[in-house]
């Protein structure tokens, strides 16, 4: 049993990395966020804040957008279900959001990883926004997609292929 839980946090932590590294620039270049405003005035005065305390990322355009959890609530899951719970469902929610993650593409949508905590202002056309406090959900793992036409959905990962047609018909 005890490979399974190394074979699970080795897959786990190496899909997670993975997509931090491949998206982790795409999302801190394309989209608009508060503190990056601060950033740049901060800089002219010979100091930065780090890029991790960004809090609120405002979202623009057609975008999938990846919930992941905080190391606080992974570590809070695991002392509710225990450690080998834990890991199983881990297992299934990296199946199903590759799955997902492979659809979007596949359908050239962008894909955004968002840590949970966050605070996420969705801009739409008709001048109105939605916005998403990220919190301790139940789910460690949410996804939302967005159009600007249309509300923000958080959407059934088990059924990403027809959650992303109905959403986009």
């Amino acid at each position: 049993m005890k490979n399974y839980k190394s074979i699970s946090l080795a897959l786990f932590t190496l899909i997670s990395c993975n997509q931090m590294v491949n998206n982790k620039e795409e999302n801190l270049n394309t989209e608009t966020t508060i503190l990056e405003k601060k950033v740049e005035n901060k800089k002219i005065g010979n100091t930065e804040t780090s890029k991790d305390k960004i809090d609120t990322i405002v979202i623009k355009n057609q975008t999938a957008i990846i919930i992941e959890p905080t190391d606080k609530q992974i570590e809070k899951r695991k002392k509710a279900v225990g450690e080998e719970d834990f890991y199983i469902g881990v297992d299934d929610y990296m199946f199903y959001l590759n799955e997902s993650t492979e659809t979007f593409r596949k359908n050239k949508l962008k894909v955004l990883n968002i840590k949970s905590g966050k605070i996420i202002k969705f801009e739409m056309e008709t001048g109105n926004n939605a916005i998403l406090e990220l919190n301790d959900e139940d789910e460690l793992w949410q996804i939302y997609l967005f159009d600007p036409k249309l509300k923000p959905k958080k959407i059934d990962m088990t059924d990403s292929e027809n959650e992303y047609k109905n959403y986009f018909k």
